[in-house]
């Protein structure tokens, strides 16, 4: 049994890995499918604190598969059900879980950080953190709904009602997806903004009702001009760039909302506009992954139709292949949103085909 595995800063391969056996409340899934994203690369550099990665690790929190075991006190999967895993761990014992947040849970735990990912083609998860899809969502969309699920948590955080207007910055993957999840919600308009002419026409395609280049127009002059000197009801910061959120409490109107979703690193800096966000009487929220009533949530948008993560899988690679996988990552060369990486013979889930 094989693996992707991180030994450290820059060391990065593929190892056979020991098999592993669930516990009583544990499910061990085959791996299909998994997402790499901009974290993963910060893993591989070293970027990320030893707070929450621990080497070597097989990455991974974005995956999907096909349950092989279930433990005894299983009972809602089956062996041959497909399914998709929540990364966190939490304990459900200290405070964070038990007021609800267990994304912000005291004992921290995640499968790809701490625990074996889905990069490994055998992943044993709580069964807890396990939830079945159905046979139209491939294994590749599948890997979607773990970001998906962040995104969704931070526009239900805000009192976002159908009719109202959005502002997205940063049009990549996280991006993308509040694009999608804006429209499931009924937005009036949506404006994205970033610095790449194809991303941000990709996201016409997803739902996107306007989009700004801040390379060469001004987003506050021009989402002024668009809501009659007003602004939007609603800012979600997705790219993690300290100028990008510096920016985001010119272009809420009054009373508006500011939703920060993206990773600068605590090495940088923010100077914060605090007396525009006081006279305009606004509301920031930081949003830190995702919790189970999230996924729900989101799993539910895709059953109704309202979410499509496939246009989204925009690289698919081999396991092999996985040096190209984290260099796509890396160059951003072309429209990307979602890059994958396949075990067994390495094709294409037949849904995409």
């Amino acid at each position: 049994m094989r693996g992707l595995v991180i030994r450290g800063p820059g060391e990065l391969g593929i190892e056979e890995l020991e098999p592993l056996e669930p516990g009583a409340d544990e499910v061990r899934v085959r791996s299909m499918a998994v997402g790499i994203c901009g974290t993963d690369l910060e893993i591989l550099n070293g970027q990320v604190s030893e707070q929450y990665v621990t080497y070597p690790v097989v990455p991974g929190h974005e995956w999907s598969g096909v349950v092989e075991a279930v433990g005894s006190a299983v009972a809602h999967v089956k062996p041959g059900d497909r399914v998709i895993s929540e990364g966190i761990v939490a304990c459900g014992r200290c405070e964070s879980c038990r007021s609800g947040l267990t994304n912000l849970c005291l004992n921290y735990d995640q499968l790809g950080f701490t625990r074996r990912g889905g990069a490994a083609e055998q992943v044993v998860a709580p069964a807890s953190g396990i939830h079945r899809i159905p046979d139209s969502l491939s294994f590749e969309a599948a890997v979607l709904v773990e970001p998906a699920a962040t995104v969704l948590r931070g526009v239900m955080r805000t009192p976002f009602k159908p009719g109202m207007t959005a502002a997205v910055i940063g049009p990549g993957t996280l991006g993308l997806l509040t694009v999608q999840v804006l429209q499931a919600f009924g937005a009036a308009e949506i404006i994205l903004i970033g610095t790449r002419d194809n991303q941000l026409e990709f996201g016409r395609t997803l739902g996107a009702t306007r989009w700004i280049n801040n390379r060469t127009d001004d987003p506050q002059e021009r989402i002024k001009a668009w809501t009659n000197g007003q602004g939007v009801d609603l800012v979600v910061e997705t790219s993690g760039s300290v100028e990008a959120v510096a920016s985001c409490f010119g272009l809420c109107k009054p009373g508006g909302h500011v939703v920060l979703e993206g990773v600068a690193g605590s090495d940088k800096q923010l100077t914060l506009p605090s007396d525009l966000i006081m006279l305009q009487d606004l509301t920031v929220h930081g949003i830190f992954s995702y919790t189970t009533q999230s996924w729900s949530k989101v799993l539910q948008l895709l059953a109704a139709g309202l979410l499509d993560f496939e246009s989204l899988v925009t690289h698919r690679f081999k396991l092999e292949e996985y040096e190209q996988a984290f260099e796509s990552i890396r160059r951003k060369s072309g429209v990307t949103a979602k890059v994958v990486m396949v075990h067994g013979e390495g094709k294409p889930d037949e849904r995409l085909a």
